[in-house]
């Protein structure tokens, strides 16, 4: 499905197609960045099969976080199993959630150059 940038207005388009939301309060202590939604009827998801990646029956809606303002100390260049070569942003360490980050993959140059990231800016 289309998803709008409301929240509200997705989970009213949701519920009309038949899909319902719960809240198990148990997992409620743990950050979480969204919902999975998934088809209700065990046999209609296998049903639908899967993807090269994930089960066509489920698909994931994260909310928006706030985002979080550091600034950029250098790019590392990492080797990954596969061979491929990416860029890391070393960053002056900050806190999102519970979590102190002081490193974020940049994925390539285009993506530098699309956010005009320069070593030093915020």
């Amino acid at each position: 499905p289309c998803l709008s940038d409301s929240w509200v207005e997705d989970m009213k388009a949701l519920s009309q197609k038949g899909f319902e939301s719960i809240t198990l309060s148990d997992y409620s202590k743990f950050p979480n960045d969204g919902k999975v939604v998934r088809v209700d009827s065990n046999s209609k998801f296998e049903s639908l099969g899967y993807t090269s990646h994930h089960p066509r029956g489920a698909f994931a809606l994260k909310t928006r976080q706030a985002g979080v303002v550091t600034e950029l100390l250098d790019v590392e260049w990492q080797v990954g199993k596969s061979g491929a070569v990416s860029p890391v942003a070393i960053l002056s360490p900050c806190i999102i959630g519970d979590a102190i980050v002081s490193r974020a993959t940049l994925h390539n140059i285009g993506y530098i150059e699309a956010l005009d990231l320069k070593i030093g800016c915020d």
